[in-house]
């Protein structure tokens, strides 16, 4: 209903068409006009007053398109009323989630900075990307929350890491510790999401999971199976540090609930890129955490 709803009212043609400059200059003048002969020279003018019942089909036609056309005109600027008030908040909200970032690193720093002596590990007290990479998670709830209008319990944001080498995985970090999710190797050895962008290295979202399960993309986990809705977007990051290889899947899943309008192309890709832009923040720390992990190891694989 919802789809039908926007198809007919927002992404459409004909309401692009009515809504146009060219449109609202030209034709109202002119049924104005027409209107205004009607009434002011009907009784005068041959054409008007030796053709009326032609006129009156004319005129019914005009008022009936008339109060059609406002009607779908006042609908479809209502609809897209709230699509800017939605952007808006998405983009104050994302602004938010960004500096608080910057904000919760330069705190850290400001703090480290007042206790480090000249003979301290510097990188090992200034850097703790483990800290940052579970704030990185929490502000990414946030903002689902607050520029997606998400629910808190719809949302499972995790990072998965692993050794392929040895078939070894495990959650690193998940944003919520007493949520349970599928299995970390089990979703790496199934058809899932997290497994698709691992073998092709590439991000992927998928607005919609019900095509994803068609497409074979996407684990029908227990959860998923019980919520036939939701959206989950993936990107695998690969960290080389000497001739070790880190190998991390950032997840971001919603179950019950749309990232975005999944039949609407240009929303859905203004998500993938929000998106992009969250995990390109998560990577950088991921890069970080990656050598820390290699220092404390002592080089050895994680």
């Amino acid at each position: 209903m919802k789809k039908l709803r926007y198809q007919v009212f927002v992404n459409n043609r004909v309401i692009e068409l009515l809504g146009s400059t060219a449109i609202s200059m030209v034709i109202p003048p002119i049924i104005a006009l027409y209107y205004g002969t009607l009434d002011i020279w009907g009784d005068d003018w041959g054409w008007v007053k030796n053709n009326k019942d032609l006129h009156a089909v004319i005129f019914t036609v005009l008022a009936t398109l008339t109060v059609i056309i406002l009607f779908l005109k006042g609908i479809a600027e209502a609809c897209k009323g709230n699509i800017e008030k939605k952007y808006n908040n998405l983009v104050e909200s994302l602004l938010v989630f960004f500096n608080g970032l910057v904000k919760k690193k330069r705190e850290r720093f400001h703090h480290k900075a007042k206790s480090l002596r000249n003979t301290s590990n510097i990188f090992s007290k200034i850097t703790q990307p483990k800290e940052q990479l579970a704030h990185v998670l929490d502000g990414t709830k946030h903002f689902l929350i607050s520029g997606l209008n998400i629910a808190p319990k719809n949302i499972g944001i995790t990072i998965i890491q692993g050794v392929p080498s040895t078939d070894k995985w495990w959650y690193e970090i998940k944003c919520d510790s007493q949520k349970q999710h599928t299995k970390a190797k089990l979703l790496m050895n199934g058809q899932s999401t997290a497994r698709h962008c691992f073998e092709t290295g590439d991000s992927l979202f998928i607005p919609d999971i019900r095509k994803g399960i068609k497409e074979g993309v996407f684990f029908a986990s227990e959860r998923s199976n019980k919520i036939d809705i939701g959206s989950v977007f993936c990107k695998p990051v690969r960290v080389k540090v000497n001739d070790i290889d880190y190998v991390y899947i950032f997840t971001i899943a919603v179950y019950g609930q749309y990232l975005c309008t999944p039949y609407d192309e240009v929303e859905c890709s203004a998500c993938e890129k929000i998106l992009d832009e969250v995990a390109d923040r998560v990577e950088l720390e991921l890069y970080l955490h990656s050598l820390k992990q290699f220092k404390e190891n002592g080089g050895n694989p994680p």
